[in-house]
């Protein structure tokens, strides 16, 4: 579904999800339900529905208001966002480069549950001193205050991506000097109260309320699935800015003698295990003289073959796409997508080719720094793909990398 632009402020565009409308509809179909429970004597239908939605409504707004703020405290601290998107309770910011010191994004995380805690402590205050005549006014007064005081204490849970971690891993990165530190503390806190949330979830399920125990118990599991999968995000995270190309196991050059014939070469192609090879080095005397292509056996009449020599057909090895073996791991996987077909000449320190990378020796060397040993038939499926195993998109999380700082 398509959200839609409801304003644009300094050059950003505010969408709204469609999910957006349905959940004020929810919103305000739970409190006229609840309006009819306890005060039905009160109000009638129509009144009911009218305080869920001016309610839903002005709290939804709140949130609106309060992302306006928390987008210019973020610009301020640099970071740089492309556009904001509301869904639920809250927004998704697509951002292009994150704040990169402790205490920006200590101030970014704050913002929202102050704004949260003012307009509820101000509403309420409003109530108490005007006295509204009219009830209806004053209910939904009070039902948004209320709302933004839940949602302030909600985001100050430290936990996960709410501002509450966010905050709190900030806080641990200001004192500590440490970015990793304050994201390691968060998983391994998030991780220790989705267990118990998890545990509360079974003994309300069994002994005391069915449906929430159930709810419980969804979200345990989901925040220990949340916190295993960061460990392993932050893992891959650590492999790509520390390994370097030398400690991957490259793929073998293929060689032939500068002097062979067309012929030699067909034989070589023949014989060949890796469907992806598609190139061969050009030795001389035990110097290397370039590289050649397997399609050069189409653009020569095979009657030629026994006559015309590859060296006829060499191309310098610097016109190969190469990277030296002591470049860092993430910027090979750069220079990788950068390529038409996948693949990199690895040199070393003076120059001389010691071998090929291609995006399944950098998944495979991956998995095994992780401890995943992939069965052989899978191995040899991805080998004819040139893909990272399983999917996993490197890229992107390098792209994620450079947008916190991690690297540059």
């Amino acid at each position: 579904m398509k959200s839609l632009q409801i304003f644009k402020i300094w050059g950003i565009p505010f969408n709204i999800h469609p999910y957006w409308f349905i959940v004020l509809f929810l919103i305000s179909w739970s409190i006229s339900n609840q309006v009819n429970l306890v005060s039905g004597q009160l109000y009638n239908m129509k009144e009911a529905w009218l305080i869920g939605f001016l309610t839903s409504f002005f709290l939804l707004s709140t949130i609106i208001f309060h992302e306006i703020f928390h987008t210019f405290v973020s610009i301020n601290q640099g970071v740089k966002i492309k556009k904001i998107t509301f869904y639920f309770l809250g927004a998704v910011l697509q951002v292009d480069k994150e704040c990169q010191t402790a205490l920006g994004n200590i101030k970014i995380a704050i913002v929202r549950p102050l704004l949260c805690f003012s307009t509820g402590l101000v509403l309420l205050l409003i109530s108490y001193l005007n006295g509204f005549n009219e009830q209806i006014i004053l209910n939904i007064v009070n039902r948004v205050a209320l709302l933004n005081l839940f949602l302030a204490f909600l985001n100050l849970i430290p936990i996960g991506s709410l501002d509450g971690g966010d905050l709190l891993k900030s806080i641990i990165w200001y004192f500590s000097g440490s970015k990793n530190k304050g994201r390691n503390f968060l998983n391994k806190l998030t991780l220790v109260l989705s267990i118990l949330v998890f545990l509360f979830g079974i003994i309300f399920l069994f002994s005391l309320n069915f449906y929430y125990g159930l709810l419980l118990s969804f979200l345990g599991l989901f925040g220990i699935n949340s916190s295993k999968s960061e460990n392993q995000f932050f893992k891959i995270e650590n492999i790509l800015r520390l390994s370097k190309v030398s400690d991957l196991k490259l793929k073998p050059l293929r060689k032939i003698e500068f002097n062979s014939t067309l012929i030699d070469l067909n034989n070589v192609v023949r014989n060949k295990k890796d469907n992806q090879d598609k190139y061969l080095f050009l030795t001389n005397n035990g110097r290397w003289e370039g590289f050649i292509e397997e399609k050069i056996l189409k653009a020569v009449s095979v009657k030629k073959w026994d006559r015309t020599l590859v060296g006829e057909f060499k191309k310098p090895i610097n016109n190969f796409t190469s990277v030296k073996s002591a470049t860092k791991l993430w910027r090979a996987i750069e220079q990788i997508e950068n390529t038409n077909e996948g693949l990199l000449l690895v040199l070393n320190s003076a120059e001389i080719p010691l071998g090929i990378v291609d995006r399944n020796k950098i998944g495979y060397f991956l998995f095994n720094k992780l401890g995943l040993n992939l069965p052989s038939n899978l191995i040899s499926k991805f080998n004819n793909r040139n893909q990272y195993p399983l999917g996993i998109d490197l890229p992107r999380i390098i792209k994620l990398m450079k947008k916190k700082g991690d690297i540059e």
